[in-house]
């Protein structure tokens, strides 16, 4: 079983012979594709820094099997896994082939657009023959990269599509009993941007402005005292005059400016919002179709009251079909989405004809 291997692969993990050590690793992956199982991981973030770069490789496409579909939630280590693979990527100076695992097990994080995961069994139990062979195939990727792509064979569906007896989908609610951050989409990349430093340039006040002019009077008076004996008094007392009534004016100003200073400051404090978190419902409301991944298959079910009845049990998830137990009354079901968009058909011009060519075969 997925929980006995790790301790199996353990011994062959720690092995001196990198060919093995890049084994156990894919085996685990394979052994404990979409589970999460802690011990596997455990196992692998020790090798994400091996010595040999295509041991590192296949920790890392292991790491994505066994992490695909899984949140901070349900297993912790998600994103440390997703830095590490935009880390190798990113860095100019990693082995090519290391890079190359890192781009697979990204990709196979974000497989299918986040709706499926890899799983070697069907949903009643049984091995899934063509799971099998495409991960048979995949593990020859070393040999011929285009073999990589047989891992889609291996990709299974995570949804809940339930029909009615004419094989239509009615609206239909499910009870997820989980908080939604549980099992939701991973958020979404975002790239950094780099903040350009604007060069300021510096406001210089009036009052420093004329203590500079004051300052190179009296630098020019020294200079000039041979010659500056004529001058009169009554000059020296309008100078006098001047300066004091600056000094006024300057100490006025710096009040002001504290004042203002102090009410700015009190206006900062009071717009800082507080960061109270809202409390998280502890489960939310499903609608038909819907997506349900593996580990929320065991906390659905239906609302009390509901009109209809599942001839199988919720938890199987997949296409199920529901007993309608109020079939007097008028049936509403889910509208379908036209491929390519939400246009109408008339509102699209009609495509010209081709213009008349002459074909030549040489």
């Amino acid at each position: 079983t997925p929980e006995q291997f790790p301790s199996v692969v353990n011994l062959l993990a720690e092995s001196y012979n990198p060919h093995v050590r890049c084994g156990a690793a894919m085996a685990l992956g394979l052994a404990c594709a979409g589970t999460g199982n802690r011990e596997a991981i455990a196992v692998l973030e020790p090798m994400l820094n091996d010595a040999v770069n295509y041991v590192r490789q296949g920790v890392l496409i292991a790491s994505a099997l066994i992490c695909i579909q899984h949140t901070e939630a349900t297993c912790p280590k998600v994103k440390m896994f997703r830095e590490h693979y935009m880390k190798v990527i990113s860095d100019k100076h990693d082995d090519i082939m290391a890079k190359f695992g890192a781009i697979l097990a990204h990709g196979i994080l974000d497989a299918g657009g986040r709706n499926v995961t890899v799983s070697l069994l069907t949903r009643s139990g049984q091995t899934d023959t063509m799971s099998v062979v495409g991960l048979l195939v995949f593990t020859q990727f070393w040999y011929w990269f285009p073999f990589s792509l047989f891992l889609s064979l291996a990709f299974s569906p995570t949804c809940l599509v339930t029909l009615n007896q004419d094989l239509k989908m009615p609206n239909v609610d499910y009870v997820s009993n989980a908080p939604p951050s549980v099992f939701a989409y991973p958020p979404a990349l975002v790239d950094k941007k780099e903040e350009k430093k604007e060069k300021v340039e510096t406001v210089e006040l009036s009052i420093t402005a004329k203590q500079k002019k004051r300052d190179l009077q009296k630098k020019g008076e020294k200079t000039d005292e041979a010659t500056a004996m004529e001058t009169d008094s009554d000059e020296k007392k309008t100078t006098t005059a001047t300066t004091t009534i600056d000094d006024d004016t300057k100490s006025k100003k710096d009040v002001d400016d504290k004042d203002k200073v102090t009410s700015i400051e009190k206006k900062d404090d009071s717009a800082v919002p507080s960061n109270k978190k809202e409390k998280e419902p502890d489960s939310e409301i499903l609608h038909n179709p819907t997506r349900v991944v593996k580990a929320q298959q065991r906390v659905l079910s239906l609302p009390k009251g509901s009109r209809y009845q599942t001839i199988k049990d919720i938890t199987h998830a997949g296409i199920i079909l529901v007993k309608d137990t109020q079939s007097n009354e008028p049936e509403t079901l889910v509208e379908l989405a036209k491929a390519g968009g939400p246009t109408k058909e008339e509102d699209l011009p009609e495509p010209p004809p081709p213009e008349p060519f002459e074909y030549r075969d040489d």
